[in-house]
């Protein structure tokens, strides 16, 4: 008899408790965690060159009705901008607003005391074996 470990179970709770934690985090500047995630390594990607949706679906691995409705609602609430790119209209650069550089500025701090909070009493060597681990999990459902 196959044994039934719940390990999709308990990621989907691990995860909700993550996302609670980082919507409650990030409240205060009017955005969600996810939303923080994304203006994050936008900012990060637009260092070294132009930021585009398919870039955040391919990160995030999200699909793209999604990422556009995440990102019409941060251009709604003036954290980014779209403009488009030369004579395709299809095509826009994401280019972060002044309001959304400011909130940029404190996200770091704040993601690494959760994650300080995440690794609590955990060694290094577990979480590198956890690491593998959910990365075998990742490439086992894909």
């Amino acid at each position: 008899m196959e044994e039934e470990y719940e390990i999709g179970k308990q990621i989907q709770m691990l995860s909700r408790k993550i996302k609670r934690k980082m919507d409650e985090t990030f409240l205060e500047y009017g955005i969600t965690g996810g939303q923080a995630f994304m203006l994050k390594f936008i900012h990060e990607k637009s260092i070294n060159g132009k930021v585009h949706a398919k870039d955040i679906e391919n990160e995030f691995d999200m699909r793209r009705p999604t990422v556009t409705g995440i990102l019409q609602l941060m251009e709604q609430n003036k954290l980014i901008e779209r403009k488009a790119e030369g004579k395709d209209a299809r095509l826009k650069d994401i280019v972060i607003t002044k309001k959304g550089m400011e909130i940029v500025k404190k996200i770091d701090l704040n993601v690494k005391e959760v994650e300080k909070k995440l690794v609590k009493d955990i060694s290094k060597n577990e979480i590198q074996t956890f690491l593998t681990i959910i990365g075998k999990l990742s490439k086992n459902m894909s």
